[in-house]
């Protein structure tokens, strides 16, 4: 799982769901600085130009934000992160506004940080052997996974496969 991406960050932004996940984090978001505010306005008109039918479904979810929910296939956060992406992707002046607006807000948003630690520590005599391991970490600012670290051992290791999200 990746940190908070700045596309993510904007797409909350735009949207206003960053209120919402200020209220599922338990503090109030801090408010935003003019800068911020005039680079949420920027990226707006630039979706506009350069991608229509992105800034078409972030404004409907800002005045309906209930489709987030109802029609997350199509309204969903990923899904409006993902255009997001890929319109900052194919465009340099989307991507160069998106990275400002990131630049901008995500020292102030609430850190939430998540650390997952699997088959770490382990010192063996003999063989190792673990079968399929996965990690999946929720959204977060910050997320630190580590699988198979600081192992020690006289014979062979061997493990499944290992993913990580």
């Amino acid at each position: 799982m990746e940190t908070l991406t700045s596309a993510a960050i904007a797409t909350l932004l735009l949207t206003k769901m960053i209120e919402k996940v200020g209220e599922k984090v338990g503090e109030k978001l801090p408010d935003l600085g003019s800068k911020a505010l005039e680079q949420m306005g920027k990226l707006k008109q630039v979706l506009w130009r350069k991608a229509p039918e992105t800034a078409s479904a972030i404004e409907r979810v800002t005045y309906q934000p209930e489709l987030v929910e109802q029609q997350s296939e199509d309204y969903g956060l990923e899904v409006l992160t993902e255009k997001m992406e890929v319109a900052a992707k194919a465009d340099p002046e989307v991507a160069e506004i998106v990275e400002a607006l990131a630049t901008e807000v995500r020292p102030q948003l609430p850190e939430n940080v998540v650390r997952q630690v699997m088959a770490s520590g382990i010192k063996a005599k003999g063989k190792i052997k673990a079968g399929d391991m996965n990690q999946e970490a929720k959204p977060a600012t910050k997320v630190e996974q580590v699988m198979g670290s600081d192992i020690e051992t006289e014979g062979d290791i061997e493990f499944g496969n290992l993913t990580q999200k």
